[in-house]
């Protein structure tokens, strides 16, 4: 039996458990009924049922809101991220590199911040072109970003429901060895 992936493997229960919970989606809200992965989960782990019971609380003005395990919700993106990275770039990076800065529901309610939104259009206003894993499902981008001096930023989005953002390494070329001058970016000429 193999034992190094199975508390990821509770990370990744949970995360689906929580995406459920703050979507409308109606393949995510299935989930959640009777025969439905989510479903199971919670029937085979009164553990899980109770965490995801107890992530809900009530402010002052009597909003309900749901709140997240940051930690395990960031590993679970950023393995994601590591997975689409090899996808695009065909290139093996380690998940020390990929730091989640964001997790950002909007399907209820607009949580993502105007500088992250601004990445995904061109200079023109024009949205940029993002690859598509599944159809309304999962799709991501890979963009530079302007606020931390053009190093590369992911962002996907998983079930038309959240925005996950992950600062990423460059992809490592056969000529990585070559320096860069610290002073101005460029390649030194000797």
């Amino acid at each position: 039996m193999q034992t190094c992936n199975n508390s990821f493997s509770l990370d990744e229960e949970y995360f689906i458990n929580v995406l459920t919970e703050i979507s409308n989606n109606p393949n995510l809200v299935a989930r959640k009924s009777e025969g439905g992965n989510v479903y199971r989960a919670r029937k085979r782990s009164p553990k899980l049922m109770a965490k995801i019971e107890e992530s809900y609380f009530q402010d002052e003005s009597g909003k309900i809101y749901f709140k997240a395990e940051n930690d395990r919700i960031k590993k679970v993106i950023e393995k994601n991220a590591l997975g689409l990275f090899y996808h695009r770039y065909k290139k093996r990076a380690n998940i020390k590199e990929f730091n989640c800065t964001g997790f950002y529901p909007f399907e209820n309610k607009e949580t993502r911040p105007a500088e992250i939104y601004m990445l995904t259009y061109s200079e023109n206003f024009r949205i940029k072109k993002w690859n598509h894993i599944q159809a309304n499902m999962f799709s991501y981008i890979i963009v530079r970003d302007w606020m931390r001096n053009n190093k590369l930023t992911m962002i996907f989005h998983i079930h038309n429901t959240v925005w996950c953002v992950i600062e990423i390494p460059y992809p490592k070329s056969k000529n990585s060895n070559l320096k860069r001058s610290t002073n101005n970016n460029q390649l030194r000429m000797f």
